[in-house]
């Protein structure tokens, strides 16, 4: 073998064994930290990550109850609907599912044209003015007296709607029983007997 073969073989065996020690090297390294990457993956799911996060809930939550402008599924909605003969009619439901997490101006823009009277944090009541009569009203009507003359009005006698129709009998001149009564008021079921007891209340008069 000569000189420059010699040399060859000497760069070759010295680039392998550089290799070798190399490779060795990195196992050892390796080897001295088995557990360093399962380490750190734990510390993202372990019960220290774990924990951080239910208490940024919790916080979050404590922070959504505390808040009385937000509307929340544990309220009451009432509606007041105000009629122009003076009455109401009201209705309290629990908070509609799609209104939960809105604020207030928010849900404001929601019920137009009903308008937010009051937003606590156990309910929040709303508001509509309404032309015209109480359905209630509309329903019941009963006999009584305005300015001296019987008169048929709507509602009940212990909730007074405005007059349906005056008629032409004077109420001095029924007997103290039937003028009593007036002053309490009659109920009256329908038009059939509305008829029947104003002529029995004009035959009075007749006489």
């Amino acid at each position: 073998m000569n000189r420059k073969n010699k040399l060859v073989t000497v760069c070759l065996t010295l680039m392998l064994l550089s290799a070798g020690l190399s490779y060795a090297y990195l196992s050892i390294k390796g080897t001295a930290n088995p557990g360093k990457a399962k380490e750190e993956h734990q510390n993202l799911s372990g019960p220290d990550y774990r924990d951080n996060t239910s208490s940024l809930k919790l916080e979050q939550a404590n922070i959504e109850l505390a808040n009385p402008a937000k509307v929340r599924s544990s309220m009451e909605m009432v509606y007041r609907a105000v009629y122009e003969c003076g009455h109401e009619e009201t209705q309290t439901i629990p908070v509609p599912r799609e209104m939960v997490g809105l604020t207030k101006d928010a849900l404001a823009k929601e019920i137009l044209p009903w308008i937010i009277t009051e937003f606590s944090e156990t309910q929040i009541v709303v508001l509509q003015k309404r032309e015209g009569i109480s359905p209630l009203c509309l329903k019941a009507m009963h006999i009584g007296e305005k300015d001296g003359w019987v008169t048929v009005f709507y509602g009940t006698p212990e909730n007074r709607c405005r007059p349906k129709s005056t008629t032409r009998i004077k109420a001095s001149n029924l007997p103290p029983q039937e003028q009593d009564d007036l002053e309490k008021g009659i109920p009256v079921s329908n038009e059939e007997e509305l008829l029947h007891i104003l002529e029995a209340l004009a035959s009075w008069t007749d006489g």
